[in-house]
């Protein structure tokens, strides 16, 4: 794996920044994250290891909605002027250091709004996506909630929380729901691949940042690609359903009533426990606080209850 003896040969020979000051932020099994400070200026230098294929295409789309005024972080062009450099088994890139906190939700909401609203796949890149391959997409769509569903069975069963079934029967009936709006869905997924809208792809609390100024910031653009950007709001999309800030986010990416309603049908799937649920049994957190379970179910039924009468009822 990298070391701080090679990223300071990257800085030193691509970058011409000499005795910078290099801390370790992050370790990990598929990135290294450097913080660089070179005197008065800040950067954040990344490494891959496993030399994704998807690595300089997403320091592409960060550098070009960068130039485009979106409030991303700037990507830092090597002496040579390319965006990202190799060296021994692994490649680099350097960009602004972004510094702040984690914003709030309402923050967010309007942050991936903006984002939403004019990010898109640079014309210099190529789609991987095949717009006339529908029904794939659409399975493909389905088979994620099944995937999901059966994980929920299996955590159910495993740990003994039979207090989680009012959560699978939401799973069950968001499938059941999206089987039917099949139509809708083609639309979407063929809006998707023609207007090359990005998500993010990891837009938790940790990547948007808001800074002394009140400016937020969207950082890690690793994971960008041409999808829906509905995946990019199942983390946040129940507590905005709970505290109505969706409105906020549909008044800046307005697509239409038929648009709104795949979001909302999205959110009838329980995520907030999915993702507690995986998240706590990953790390090992265990055994599961039975309080903050049952808490995360009735936020999920309240959800549902709301999502009902913003659908006129769905079964």
């Amino acid at each position: 794996m990298p070391t701080i003896q090679d990223a300071t040969m990257v800085l030193n020979q691509y970058y011409d920044i000499k005795k910078p000051k290099i801390e370790w932020i992050q370790d990990e099994p598929d990135k290294a994250v450097w913080k660089v400070i070179d005197n008065k200026e800040t950067y954040i230098l990344k490494s891959d290891y496993r030399s994704s294929k998807t690595f300089t295409p997403s320091v592409t789309i960060q550098n070009a909605l960068s130039q485009q005024g979106l409030k991303v972080p700037e990507v830092i062009a090597t002496n040579q002027r390319k965006l990202c450099t190799k060296q021994g088994k692994h490649r680099y890139y350097l960009s602004r250091y972004i510094s702040g906190g984690s914003a709030s939700i309402m923050d967010r909401v309007k942050v991936i709004g903006d984002f939403h609203q004019h990010a898109r796949l640079p014309s210099s890149l190529t789609s991987n996506q095949n717009p006339d391959d529908l029904k794939v997409g659409i399975k493909r769509w389905i088979s994620e909630y099944q995937f999901k569903l059966k994980e929920l069975m299996k955590w159910k069963d495993q740990y003994s929380l039979q207090h989680i079934q009012p959560c699978i029967q939401l799973a069950e009936k968001c499938i059941r729901v999206s089987s039917r709006r099949v139509p809708v869905l083609a639309d979407h997924l063929k809006s998707v691949n023609n207007r090359r809208w990005l998500v993010h792809g990891d837009l938790t609390h940790l990547n948007a940042i808001k800074t002394a100024s009140g400016d937020i910031w969207i950082i890690d653009l690793e994971h960008s690609r041409i999808d829906s950007p509905i995946k990019d709001i199942r983390y946040l999309l129940p507590r905005m359903v709970l505290s109505s800030h969706y409105k906020e986010y549909f008044a800046r990416f307005p697509e239409g009533k038929s648009f709104e309603e795949l979001y909302y049908i999205d959110a009838i799937f329980p995520y907030s426990l999915y993702y507690y649920l995986g998240g706590s049994i990953r790390q090992n957190k265990l055994p599961l606080k039975k309080s903050r379970v049952q808490e995360i179910v009735l936020d999920e039924l309240k959800k549902d209850d709301i999502l009902s009468r913003q659908l006129g009822g769905v079964k």
